[in-house]
């Protein structure tokens, strides 16, 4: 089909659609990280397919890896016990710290941070929630209780007990404080929010090392330290939501927390986990985890497809893309993003780790007055020269998140690319 027939008839018998750019791209055929539409427009994904290419597109191995088990077993429910579970969980578990040892696999973030919740819940036995304002937390009726973004906040669907903490955004301090004279104000806030709004006796804290959809909001080094000795002192757990952080994408470490030297109880994966295939896992403690009072039997559990290429993935992660390399990368990425700072005056913030990093663009440094106009401009300017990149914010930002496996020289033309729609941008809001 060609890109019209396709938009009317998404038109016709979809819902819930959003589509980037004012004429859509329907995507056909990827490679590496490079992909094709359906008209035959070829453009480099430093999106990387909303952070879940890892390997980048249709990776050999893991193409490989998914053929086979598609040729033995397509599916097998939960209630017979597959050796791809069971072997990914033990290889998944060498890059974990040594207390998160066990796991359940679903389909989706979302599915993740339900049972982490679950999990903090009934090991705790209490029910309040402390999440971040400006976190993305998924679309039930939980993630979008969790999240504090009135745009995935649909339908006035609910869930109580829920608080929100100030996020740690240093650029754009809620308590209109400066970092570090702030004293990370925005973590010990934390202590009056469960004294005040809450019975004093939490579940959880849940929080994401890097903010993605609000923006890459990167919180300062002493802040999870101090949030989570708070929670813990009253009782409450601290869940990492890393579905955006894992698997290196932050640089140096596999995990998002490592960079923040604190532990979490449980862990939320995906994304990145399987090249694109839909999987996520809910990682804790032994104990905890032994702390379930019920059954969470899902149809599509440990997905014997899923998994198979999540133990393909992380066999191409540590040959081709381990943290180290990401690391590197992120250097060059972040020297590209302060020479763009240093030229264009649109350029307010940048921020991020690794392949996870991100541009807020701002009508004046001094005010900080958001430049929404400018990056739906990007955006349109970036298409057209052949680049993908992602939004980010409340609409003044954009995410530049490729697949852990790109190279120097693809980000070199990415940055290059990055720089003329910056240009021609600028030029048209000067």
């Amino acid at each position: 089909m060609d890109i019209e027939t396709i938009l009317t008839k998404q038109e016709e018998s979809l819902w819930g659609v959003s589509n980037y750019y004012q004429r859509p791209i329907s995507l056909a055929r990827g490679k590496g990280v490079y992909v094709w539409d359906t008209e035959g427009n070829k453009y480099l994904d430093m999106f990387g397919g909303m952070l879940t290419l890892s390997t980048g597109h249709c990776h050999p191995k893991v193409t490989a890896a998914i053929t086979e088990q598609v040729e033995k077993l397509i599916f097998a429910p939960s209630l017979y016990p597959h050796e791809n579970a069971v072997a990914y969980a033990e290889k998944l578990s060498e890059i974990l710290p040594p207390s998160l040892s066990k796991m359940y696999f679903s389909l989706s973030g979302t599915d993740a941070v339900e049972n982490a919740v679950k999990l903090a819940k009934q090991h705790t036995g209490a029910q309040e929630v402390i999440a971040i304002r400006g976190a993305y937390h998924g679309l039930s009726a939980l993630g979008m209780s969790l999240t504090a973004h009135p745009t995935f906040r649909l339908g006035g669907t609910h869930i109580t007990g829920i608080k929100h903490a100030p996020q740690p955004n240093c650029y754009r301090c809620a308590l209109r404080l400066t970092y570090p004279s702030c004293e990370v104000a925005c973590a010990t806030d934390i202590e009056e929010i469960i004294q005040k709004t809450t019975s004093g006796r939490i579940a959880a804290i849940i929080a994401e090392p890097i903010a993605g959809v609000s923006g890459l909001i990167t919180p300062p080094l002493e802040y999870f330290k101090t949030a989570v000795d708070i929670v813990r002192e009253h009782g409450g757990l601290f869940i990492a939501d890393e579905v955006q952080t894992m698997f290196g994408r932050t640089g140096k470490y596999w995990a998002g927390h490592e960079h923040w030297g604190v532990t979490p109880d449980i862990m939320a994966v995906g994304k990145s986990i399987a090249s694109g295939m839909p999987l996520s896992a809910t990682i804790t403690t032994p104990e905890i985890a032994a702390s379930l009072g019920g059954s969470i039997i899902s149809t599509f559990q440990s997905h014997p497809v899923s998994v198979a290429a999540a133990d393909a993935t992380l066999d191409v992660l540590k040959e081709e893309a381990p943290p180290s390399h990401v690391e590197k990368i992120g250097h060059q990425i972040r020297e590209g993003f302060e020479l763009l700072k240093d030229e264009f005056p649109l350029v307010g913030d940048v921020r991020g780790m690794g392949c996870m990093q991100g541009i807020e663009f701002v009508k004046d440094r001094d005010t900080k007055e958001p430049a929404n106009e400018a990056v739906s401009a990007l955006f349109e300017a970036t298409r057209e020269r052949g680049l993908l990149v992602g939004s980010g914010g409340t609409g003044n930002a954009f995410r530049f998140t490729p697949p852990l496996t790109v190279t120097e020289s693809e980000i070199e033309e990415a940055l290059s690319i990055l720089h003329d729609s910056i240009a021609e941008v600028q030029a048209t809001v000067s």
